[in-house]
């Protein structure tokens, strides 16, 4: 079981190209100056993404400006709990957090969440992972069935 107060990293491709070896890095969220530390986290200008109910993706606001590396792993992962597959990449760095308090605070993720989410990541990984040959497709055909089985094991992982 995760620590409650988490939150998750998804690494993005290595500098080959290839699905990084580590699925996703639990962190402990600070109570304060989270701005600072998500854009040490993300790399720069973190933007809150939401397409879960209880969770919020924090991405790179710039990424692919930046040529930051492509992240199919949490693509995939925010295809699956928006219910249909994203219409643009993600870059670098993914950090998930639980979401906003009154305060505008992100708040760690549940234990039970997380746990979900780490299953969600690693069948997500395990798909890219045994389905490789699909990268170099991946980027510029994001609307292509051939993607949907990833997003099928992803959702059916939580």
């Amino acid at each position: 079981m995760t620590d409650p107060a988490v939150a998750l990293a998804i690494p993005p491709l290595d500098p080959q190209a290839r699905i990084t070896a580590s699925q996703s890095s639990a962190l402990t969220l600070p109570d304060r100056g989270q701005y600072a530390w998500l854009q040490e986290q993300v790399g720069g200008l973190p933007e809150p993404a939401y397409y879960h109910p209880d969770a919020v993706l924090h991405v790179h606001g710039n990424g692919q400006a930046e040529r930051l590396p492509l992240n199919p792993v949490a693509w995939t992962l925010a295809s699956a709990w928006r219910g249909a597959q994203l219409p643009y990449p993600l870059f670098g760095t993914v950090l998930i957090t639980g979401d906003e308090d009154q305060d505008g605070n992100f708040i760690p993720l549940s234990a039970p969440l997380a746990d979900q989410t780490q299953n969600a990541i690693a069948a997500a990984t395990a798909w890219w992972r045994d389905n490789y040959f699909h990268l170099p497709v991946w980027p510029f055909s994001l609307d292509s069935p051939a993607f949907a089985p990833a997003i099928t094991t992803t959702r059916l992982a939580v």
